[in-house]
Parts: structure tokens; sequence; C-alpha cells
């Protein structure tokens, strides 16, 4: 598995860059990457703010509306009220999703210093640098969970390397992973079953408006690591995600990748963060590099093992993997069963009591 340079060089992300010096970088960085210039980030930050606003008033004007029509009294004064109360709690939990979405669209806005900082950093560890937004490689298996945008990507020169973006989701559906976020992915030399290692880091998971796997897909970790770390993996593959994750391999990731999921989807690796990850902080890289190092030798290790135990589920394995390399969904049955999200439940509470206030209110 192609794991990060050792060690990475991480001098660009803390070299002095005058003013002068950005300014003629930057229009030569221009160049090659039109997207560079973000006139799709602002159309995206202008719209969402507008939402936004447009949410936070709905609230406020709705709510009025049902008080005055209350207020007045009359025959369906009541009906009206109630229809008018629906509205608002509805305008409330879009506005919810529609201000946190603003929040993290703005938080994205990135300056040019760190975009030429982040362009030089990938250069001298290998790696092609990319504003974005651009898509998911196409046979990433992500790309059956939605439209899945890519922001400050950097992605390896070798057919099968890694690569490190910063993400967004767009119609989530029952996706594991927070609408906006961050992830390390891997290429791994076989396929394995869906295998999902959530940190417990005190994050509130519902906020994130990532979905959950279903509670009956849950492994018990030994050594007492149920307290940071809950373990999903489909019926019948208890062994292969034990064997993964020992102990030691527990102990390493506790100590270098608290706040990180780890998603094995075929044979893809993925650490995620529902925080952005491509950054200018050097304790950052250092703990993604630390991370890889956890989980790069025990995929290697479990290769051979799964080789020499000649399991039948191998077969299936390989099936899966063409079936993934060919950019289609593999066998149903070794997916996760995912619970809604958040984001779903509020959008379906939402409709259901805009049509019941609507009925009420008709009468």
């Amino acid at each position: 598995m192609q794991a990060l340079p050792e060690p990475l060089d991480m001098s660009a992300l803390t070299r002095p860059l005058p003013r002068h010096e950005v300014h003629e970088q930057w229009r030569a960085f221009v160049r090659e990457d039109p997207g560079a210039r973000d006139r799709i980030g602002r159309v995206r930050r202008l719209t969402t703010t507008l939402g936004a606003i447009g949410g936070l008033f709905g609230i406020f004007f709705f709510g009025l509306v049902g008080l005055l029509a209350y207020a007045q009294g009359g025959r369906n004064a009541g009906g009206i009220a109630f229809g008018m109360g629906t509205l608002v709690v509805v305008m409330i939990l879009l506005a919810v999703i529609l201000v946190r979405m603003t929040i993290r669209v703005w938080s994205r806005r990135t300056l040019r210093r760190t975009h030429l900082r982040l362009a030089s950093f990938a250069e001298a560890n290998g790696f092609d640098y990319r504003v974005g937004p651009i898509a998911l490689q196409r046979d990433m298996p992500w790309r059956s969970r939605g439209s899945v945008n890519l922001h400050r990507v950097l992605r390896s020169r070798e057919p099968r390397g890694i690569e490190i973006a910063d993400y967004e989701v767009i119609g989530n559906r029952k996706n594991l992973a927070a609408p906006f976020g961050g992830y390390c992915a891997l290429r791994m030399p076989v396929a394995l079953p869906h295998i999902l290692l959530r940190a417990q880091d005190g994050r509130r998971r519902g906020m994130t408006g990532a979905g959950a796997p279903a509670d009956a897909q849950r492994l018990s970790l030994e050594g007492g690591f149920d307290r940071h770390f809950q373990l999903y993996c489909p019926v019948g593959y208890e062994a292969d995600a034990l064997y993964l994750f020992t102990p030691d391999v527990m102990a390493r990731l506790l100590d270098h990748v608290r706040g990180f999921d780890v998603e094995i989807v075929d044979d893809w690796l993925l650490l995620v963060t529902s925080d952005d990850l491509v950054t200018t902080k050097v304790d950052d890289w250092q703990d993604i590099a630390a991370a890889v190092d956890a989980v790069d030798d025990r995929v290697e290790r479990w290769a051979r093992w799964r080789e020499t135990r000649g399991d039948r589920r191998s077969a299936k394995t390989d099936e899966s993997a063409s079936t993934a390399a060919a950019g289609r969904v593999s066998t149903r049955g070794r997916r996760l069963s995912v619970r809604m999200s958040v984001d779903d439940i509020l959008m379906w509470s939402a409709l259901g009591l805009f049509v019941v206030g609507t009925i009420i209110g008709l009468r």
C-alpha cells in the first residue's frame, strides 16, 4: 500500500512569503489552475448566506402572521395560527441546516498565501495540488452517496496512491461521513468488507449531519477501547474486522487518530474527520502521517493473513474488487446498513409539518 513520504518535507508550510512574492506566484498559479479564482466559491457563499438570512426572516414573518391571526379571532383563527406555527417550526429546522452550511462554506474561504504554501508542500512531497472544486475519482465508492466536491486536493502521482482533501457531500444519502469534512484516502492491495471504526472523541455526531450504522453491526473491542472507538462491520465478517483492529493497532490509533474515523470500503481505506483536514499546520500533517503509518503495516499483514487462511470469502472479495474497479457498487450484503442522518430526519420532519399545517390551516 502506498504510504506517505518519510519524513514529510514540511518546510513550505512555514516558509515566510512576502507580499510581492505572493503576488508574482499567484499569477502563475492561476494560469495553471483557473479554478483558484474561486468564482464558484463566491457564488456558493452568496447563495447560502441569502438562504440562511431568508430562513431566519421566515421564522419571524410566519410567527408574526400567526400571532396576528390568532389575536384577531374569528371562526378559523385557531387553524390559521396552528398552520403558521407549523411553518415557523419548518423554518427553524431549515434555518439550522442553512446556517450551519453557511458557516462551513465561509470557513473554507482560503487565502492566496495558503494555496501557494500548500502547492509548494505538495510539490516537495510528490503530490499534485488542486484548489477545486473537483470530482471524486471514478472508482471511489463514495460516488454512490451523492454529489461530492473536493477542495484543496493533494493527490499523489502514482496510479494507486494517496489522496488528501477536504470534501462536501451534496444530496447526502445515508452517508456515514458528515456533509463537510476532510479525508485521507489510500488504495489497498486487496478488497475488504465494509468496516467502520468510529472515534468517540466527545463530538456530538448528530450536529455534523452524519448517518449512523445499525447497532446490530457493532463489535466489542478488546482492551477497553470501546471507550474511545466504535467498530462496525457487516454480519459474517467479524474475524476480518477484529484481525485488523487488534489492541496494539488500537493503541497507536488512540495516540495518533483521535478524532478520525477509519472507513474501509472495497480496496479503499479512508481516514475521515468532520473538520477540514488540509491545513498549513505542521502538527496536523504529523498526525496524518502517524495515522497512515499506524494502519499501513496492518493492512499489508491482513492481506497475507487472508491469503494463507484460504477463506472462501476471498473469492467474493476479489469479485467485489473488480466490480469496484469498474465504477460500480459491490455486493450489497457487504455494505453496512446505515440509519438516516439528522439532516434527513430534519428535512422529512419539516415536510411532514408543512403538509399537516397546510391541511389544518385550509379547513
